[in-house]
């Protein structure tokens, strides 16, 4: 886990106003100095949730919650402190430091550089998923009644034979180790190189924050397994996300959240017009669930 200097942390807070930043997540009305809004950690029908722009906190005088903008931010999108700060750090561009040994900041550049593999993957099969060679994948979706906003609102995309998506990272300029850790691609006892998903219909898995973390992979035909998930890698642990809850955040789930099988249920149930659902990421969702309670 990195480690940041009280210097930069300050740097990030100042830089990051707590009424621009709880605004986007709750509806803020002025109230003298203050601003006042309905409290998104308990239900209540009359406005208890004040934050001040000149102390740069917030306080719920119904639950008693309260804090500056990293304790809001943890709660809210049940992240760490560590998160919080690179998620407010990299909305005000601001270049974050480490502090800790040479094991930690490695881990913490393969992370970063998996992150990057899955966002160009997912690009990449969200892409091919329209090509005239992806018609098994167009003629599920089209069976399933998805529309266009549905498929780009979740990305959904198309992997294709052998080593196409190996071939286009490495031409991409990404080298073997974060592309192997992304679990993406396997390396057979030959040496070769050959993607792990072929001919499946894509879900990239998004964390709460929007990155790209994981992918699940239907098949489209007899084989089996039906479903093929991306193992435990540095940038994602199953039992830490949910499936959907990217999209679900931007509706409101402040209320009651729901959680169902799989991927498309959530998606199906999204095209609905029911957008506060998500999927678990494992069998157990006991840990999971802590992002959004």
């Amino acid at each position: 886990m990195p480690r940041y200097s009280d210097e930069i942390i300050e740097e990030v807070r100042q830089t990051n106003d707590i009424v621009d930043i709880i605004s986007q997540y709750v509806h803020l009305k002025r109230s003298g100095r203050n601003y006042a809004g309905l409290c998104p950690f308990h239900n209540e029908k009359s406005p208890s949730f004040f934050v001040s722009p000149d102390k740069q906190i917030f306080h719920c005088f119904g639950c008693g919650v309260g804090g500056n903008v990293f304790t809001f931010l943890t709660k809210i999108e049940g992240i760490n402190f560590v998160e919080a700060v690179q998620m407010l750090a990299e909305r005000s561009n601001i270049q974050l430091p480490t502090i800790n040994n040479n094991v930690d900041t490695a881990k913490e550049e393969l992370k970063a550089k998996v992150l990057k593999v899955n966002e160009f993957t997912a690009q990449y099969y969200h892409e091919k998923l329209y090509k005239p060679e992806s018609k098994i994948a167009q003629e599920y979706v089209k069976k399933r009644k998805l529309s266009n906003e549905t498929l780009k609102a979740f990305r959904l995309g198309f992997s294709g034979n052998f080593d196409e998506l190996y071939r286009a990272l490495v031409k991409e300029g990404f080298k073997d180790p974060e592309i192997l850790e992304s679990g993406l691609v396997n390396r057979n006892d030959n040496g070769k190189y050959i993607d792990r998903y072929r001919n499946r219909l894509m879900f990239p898995i998004c964390d709460a924050r929007g990155r790209v973390i994981a992918f699940g992979g239907r098949v489209l035909d007899d084989s089996k397994p039906k479903y093929i998930n991306t193992n435990d890698t540095v940038a994602y642990n199953k039992g830490r996300h949910l499936f959907g809850l990217n999209v679900a955040k931007k509706g409101d789930i402040k209320k009651r959240i729901l959680i169902v099988e799989g991927y498309m249920d959530v998606i199906s149930l999204h095209q609905r017009g029911i957008t506060n659902v998500v999927a678990p990421l494992r069998n157990s969702i006991n840990t999971a669930t802590r992002l959004v309670t």
